[in-house]
């Protein structure tokens, strides 16, 4: 029977945890980054009709 390294399972299970923090910060600011660019693309593009709508009226 062979031992195995406790050390070396260790390190595994931390790099890892490591890798699925990153991936989960990383997946945060896309989303946040996104969400920014459509609420500013919402104000832009509904104040757009807003004025095309003035411009009718008067």
């Amino acid at each position: 029977m062979y031992k195995t390294n406790n050390y070396s399972k260790k390190f595994k299970h931390l790099l890892l945890w490591i890798k699925r923090k990153t991936i989960l910060i990383i997946t945060a600011l896309m989303l946040g980054f996104s969400n920014s660019i459509n609420e500013e693309d919402k104000s832009i593009f509904g104040n757009q009709h807003y004025i095309e709508q003035q411009d009718k009226k008067e």
